[in-house]
């Protein structure tokens, strides 16, 4: 039951601390992956340099959530190239960090800006909508499929403030609104294309360290019952399963891979 070989999946946000780990992992179980990214983060660069020094097959393709004509491009490009859609993850995100890089300043919610809000939403939420929306319809032609959605904690349960206390970053509440929306528009489409075959489930990761300042990271750890953030390799067992016939009669559902964050 689980078998990858020869599976097409598209991972967006694919050159990303997450979206690399996922792209190797799933090649190296012979699926063809496609890396998609923004242009400026090189997919095609590094998908053709992880394809020749390891013997993946990934492929790199450039996308933009932002813009509804390069999604709907995309698959035009897969469906051409590989005639199938087997497996798409919804992982690309505008994040803190990824906000940051584009210098913009963490504010007060009172001080927040309208056009972070809208971003967010853009890409978080909006962008998970058009891929599945396009997915689906290469799925439905050959069979079926599989739509993982990544979420968060943050799209589930409030953030613990504190631990953002003097930190030049902080939790976005454009970020957990986007979230908490991918969680109903996962049911809405489980059960909209469960008679189609196309299976549709979040992942809700905890927080993966990256380069965190160490008081973040230790206070981070210290809310957390594993006693420590998570490491990409950490969400890669739960994307193996929802990728392949393992979790065939899963559908609509949230899988936690939080180190028991949310049960506290």
């Amino acid at each position: 039951m689980f078998n990858l070989q020869d599976k097409v999946i598209l991972v967006t946000g694919g050159t990303g601390l997450l979206g690399k780990t996922y792209c190797k992992e799933l090649a190296s179980q012979g699926a063809i992956v496609i890396m998609a990214d923004l242009k400026e983060t090189k997919p095609k660069i590094i998908a053709e340099k992880l394809s020749q020094n390891e013997s993946l097959k990934i492929f790199g393709m450039e996308l933009d959530l932002s813009y509804e004509d390069q999604i709907i491009e995309i698959f035009k490009k897969i469906n051409l190239e590989f005639g199938k859609m087997d497996v798409v993850i919804n992982n690309a995100a505008a994040t803190g960090e990824h906000l940051m890089r584009e210098g913009v300043v963490f504010t007060s919610f009172e001080d927040s800006k309208l056009a972070i809000w809208e971003k967010n939403l853009r890409v978080n939420l909006t962008g998970v909508y058009l891929v599945s929306r396009e997915a689906g319809k290469l799925m439905i032609n050959s069979g079926g499929g599989s739509i993982i959605n990544i979420s968060s904690t943050y799209g589930v349960v409030g953030p613990d403030h504190r631990i953002y206390q003097d930190m030049p970053f902080n939790s976005l509440a454009s970020y957990a609104a986007a979230k908490a929306g991918v969680h109903g528009l996962t049911r809405w489409l489980a059960t909209y294309w469960g008679e189609k075959g196309i299976r549709v489930n979040t992942i809700v990761p905890g927080g993966v360290e990256n380069n965190h300042d160490s008081e973040f990271v230790k206070r981070y750890s210290e809310r957390t019952p594993l006693r420590r953030m998570a490491k990409p390799k950490d969400m890669v067992g739960m994307v193996l399963y929802l990728s392949s016939d393992l979790s065939s009669y899963s559908t609509g559902q949230q899988y936690f891979v939080d180190g028991g964050w949310t049960a506290i």
